[in-house]
């Protein structure tokens, strides 16, 4: 259930929850819902990600290879499969209740929820290189017909991917700079509040872009899903429990990843040039 953009420091699922009521599942409910919905497999291919992510960048700096490699080291512990998962899997325990989790687990165990799963599990495992998804996502949308392209603005609609993909590059984004000034404090850089509200102020034109590169991105994700299957995922997004567990998860994401880029960046001082990147 959930489709991951991710750029050098973050990766973007659509996931996500707002006002639920505060009855928690167990979390062996929780660790289910992870699992069935493919983000327990994506949380595992994030660090693979970020490093691709530092290595692509880091071929137009100035950074050396022994900065890059320690870097990537960083990553690597910040971005672990076990951190994530474990910070992921605190707040969907407490933030989904007991009714919601039976609809998503439900439908989940579903044909087609399995293939949706297993389509976003495909897609995360190849997410290694943006321009290249992102020229196959644009084929793929360029071939889709009037009611398949109807069908996936209504899923990215439905999962709220744009407003993850904002928040999560924004709350990423100050995590990486707050952990730098928790470690080597510069007068020269502005403090969080504003830093949020400089991006804050961004956020407009982010949800635009941000909603065309999601759009780009379903395409390619459920390419050689029929358009009943992607029916019958838009109906059940829509659904209250699906509604609600796209929000929580999305919250879950974005928590997850903030705090992860927040240890990279407590890293960052100790590699002379990664400023750079």
């Amino acid at each position: 259930m959930n489709t991951p953009l991710r750029y050098a420091l973050a990766c973007l699922a659509m996931v996500g929850l707002h006002g639920l009521a505060a009855a928690e599942v167990p979390v062996a409910t929780a660790e289910a819902l992870m699992r069935k919905s493919g983000v327990w497999a994506q949380l595992g291919d994030v660090v693979v990600q970020v490093k691709a992510g530092i290595a692509q960048s880091a071929a137009t700096g100035t950074m050396t290879p022994d900065d890059v490699k320690r870097l990537e080291e960083l990553a690597e512990d910040a971005f672990a499969a076990p951190r994530l998962r474990d910070a992921f899997l605190r707040e969907v325990s407490q933030h989904v209740t007991v009714a919601q989790s039976a609809d998503a687990l439900k439908w989940f165990n579903s044909p087609t929820g399995q293939l949706m799963t297993r389509l976003e599990e495909t897609f995360s495992a190849n997410f290694d290189d943006m321009q290249r998804v992102m020229n196959d996502g644009n084929k793929a949308l360029g071939s889709a017909s009037a009611k398949r392209h109807a069908l996936l603005t209504q899923a990215v609609q439905a999962t709220r991917a744009a407003e993850g993909m904002v928040a999560m590059q924004i709350n990423t984004t100050l995590g990486v700079l707050q952990g730098v000034a928790n470690v080597a404090p510069s007068a020269s850089t502005p403090p969080a509040h504003e830093l949020r509200r400089m991006l804050e102020a961004q956020r407009p034109q982010m949800l635009a872009q941000s909603m065309g590169v999601m759009l780009t991105l379903f395409a390619l994700t459920y390419q050689t899903a029929s358009d009943k299957a992607l029916e019958q995922y838009v109906k059940f997004l829509s659904s209250k429990s699906g509604s609600a567990l796209s929000v929580a998860m999305n919250d879950a994401l974005d928590k997850s990843l903030s705090g992860a880029a927040q240890r990279l960046g407590s890293g960052i001082p100790k590699v002379p040039d990664a400023m750079r990147l």
